[in-house]
């Protein structure tokens, strides 16, 4: 898991013990970044959605196919990370793709304040 701003953090597939874990630390919202066909034999996002919803998290399914556009992904997570009290876990393979969305939702907030 990788801390990119004091309520935002980004880290690789996870599962639904990965879960229980989340809701300990006190996350509020998990952002699933991965298409589920990109993962055949992983967790699905319905299952994850499904397990986040009896631990009171809010799971987000806005996956980012590598090699399209993903504006539209950076700009939920954007918004949902600046909600009152809001801790976001977002997630893909790797982190990166999370990482890369949370870093453009950035430098379009920044130029949206220029």
């Amino acid at each position: 898991m990788t801390q990119l701003a004091p309520n935002v953090f980004v880290g690789a597939q996870i599962s639904e013990e990965d879960l229980q874990r989340l809701a300990s630390l006190g996350f509020t919202d998990v952002i699933c970044n991965r298409p589920d066909a990109e993962l055949p034999a992983g967790p699905t996002s319905q299952g994850l959605q499904s397990a986040a919803a009896t631990l009171g998290i809010a799971f987000h399914y806005l996956p980012i196919t590598p090699g399209e556009a993903f504006t539209a992904q950076a700009e939920s997570l954007h918004r949902l990370a600046a909600k009152p009290d809001a801790k976001v876990f977002a997630y893909c393979r790797s982190g990166a793709r999370s990482a890369n969305a949370w870093s453009l939702a950035q430098s379009k907030q920044s130029a949206a304040q220029a």
